[in-house]
């Protein structure tokens, strides 16, 4: 049985107030109130944040009395007063497995009705909590302890909870197509409802919830390997805008400020510059650590702002911030570079991406992929360094990659070409962009000029958050000029 485990979305309440709440994700938003009561009550409802309700002292319970199509874990922080949660309404799925957390007083979960895929079995710091209480009827469960699973018989026998499995069939064929979470959810448990529709004589249901499977499946069940092969291919760019690249020189005064700083032409080295590109990679993979979740750096966007913010703070970056220190240290050192923010076909709804870098290493005659995050590089069979698009071209057509042995994640976890390459990588290499101006302060509060946004996409996709969307390899990957 798959589980579903929806990102957190912050939604806070700073007061809450006695009321009937009908939403769908569209509409609910952070709800300021100012008569704080006890008591919460919702109607029908497509999505249930985690951390909706945290450290909300006045919190006694709070109902679902409608609908409830998908609701994460980690609903319930802090919220001291918190007595008890029931669902009287049908609930399609869950994410996994805590719910609440240090909620002293919780003392139970009431489910009343039919819950599809119910997985929030975990209650840590929640010293009163008794168990839940299923009245109802769970379909799926991860723990038959805790969360009982009904006997089909029994099923069988309540024409209202067969009237509530009917209602998450319809909320899961209307949704099936959206291209939000909730298509996502839908097509994730198909099989598991038209078993169950068959196993109550339902079999016409069945049929019809997988044709509606078909019809919009899309790209669900494939490898992201496979959605980046069947990606269309690239075309020539035949407009008439200057898509040229600059890049900072290393007199800059910025630049210069942070080769002064950290003294960069020892770690440089006086070797060839894929030596020099290569120190450059492992001195800013341990410069700073790697934290994906970290919030925006307050600080000007160059090497030694965002150096000392990590180390005043103990705190580490993201991807983004540290293809941008890479990169200005190449530039600081005269090596034309660019930090590419590598994205999945599924850009609209999948928010993650990954950050990286390039830089030009003249005595090769082409750019060469350094990624700060996982020290990583990739060679071909002959140790001959690929930049992303060469990457991606081999991805496609099968052809040998290798990632260096040391590629890594915070000397913590060891990077595999499979991994790596196969599938993260497979994924966010569908849409590849870069700012047209590299300089130090790319991003954010700056007194520069700041460049804009060209992005190297399949011929005829549509992505909207670029300035020029092109699918010319050979222009967006052309050798640099330096300004």
């Amino acid at each position: 049985m798959r589980k579903i485990l929806i990102g957190c979305l912050a939604m806070l309440f700073p007061a809450i107030m006695q009321a009937e709440v009908s939403a769908s994700f569209s509409d609910m938003k952070e709800t300021p109130v100012s008569d704080p009561t006890t008591t919460v009550r919702y109607g029908d409802l497509d999505y249930m944040p985690a951390q909706s309700f945290k450290n909300i002292p006045e919190l006694e319970e709070v109902i679902f009395d409608g609908f409830v199509g998908h609701i994460d874990g980690y609903v319930f922080d802090n919220c001291p007063k918190l007595k008890r949660v029931v669902f009287n309404g049908p609930v399609f799925s869950t994410g996994g497995n805590v719910f609440a957390t240090n909620c002293g007083q919780l003392t139970e979960v009431e489910v009343n009705n039919l819950a599809f895929g119910f997985f929030l079995n975990k209650y840590p710091d929640c010293p009163s909590f008794q168990g839940i209480r299923v009245n109802g009827g769970v379909i799926y469960s991860d723990d038959s302890l805790s969360v009982p699973p009904i006997d089909l018989t029994v099923l069988k026998k309540s024409p209202e909870l067969i009237n509530s499995l009917e209602r998450l069939y319809d909320w899961q064929t209307a949704h099936m197509g959206d291209s939000d979470f909730k298509g996502t959810i839908c097509k994730s448990y198909v099989g598991e409802m038209a078993a169950i529709l068959d196993s109550l004589n339902l079999a016409d249901k069945a049929a019809d919830l997988q044709a509606c499977f078909e019809k919009n499946k899309g790209d669900f069940g494939k490898t992201k390997l496979e959605i980046l092969k069947e990606s269309a291919p690239y075309a020539r760019y035949e407009g008439t805008e200057d898509l040229t690249f600059t890049y900072a020189a290393p007199t800059d005064s910025l630049l210069t400020r942070s080769r002064e700083y950290f003294n960069l032409d020892s770690i440089a080295g006086n070797g060839d510059d894929v030596s020099r590109i290569k120190n450059l990679l492992y001195w800013v993979h341990d410069l700073v650590r790697h934290d994906g979740s970290s919030p925006w750096p307050d600080c000007p966007m160059n090497l030694v702002d965002l150096y000392n913010v990590c180390r005043e703070q103990d705190r580490g970056l993201n991807c983004r911030f540290m293809a941008i220190m890479l990169t200005e240290a190449l530039l600081a050192e005269g090596i034309p570079a660019r930090y590419l923010t590598c994205q999945s076909k599924a850009f609209d709804t999948d928010p993650d991406c990954h950050v990286i870098t390039i830089a030009w290493a003249e005595s090769l005659g082409k750019w060469v992929w350094v990624d700060p995050t996982f020290a990583a590089f990739v060679t071909d069979e002959n140790g001959l360094m690929l930049h992303p698009g060469e990457v991606r071209d081999r991805l496609q057509k099968d052809l040998p990659l290798v990632l260096n042995e040391d590629a890594n994640w915070n000397h913590q976890q060891t990077q595999t070409k499979q991994g790596y390459l196969e599938n993260y990588m497979a994924k966010n290499l569908y849409i590849i962009s870069a700012n047209t101006i590299q300089q130090s302060q790319p991003e954010g509060r700056s007194s520069h000029p700041q460049g804009k946004v060209i992005a190297l996409i399949p011929a005829g996709f549509d992505y909207p958050n670029a300035h020029y969307p092109i699918s010319d390899p050979s222009l967006f990957f052309s050798s640099p000029s330096t300004r």
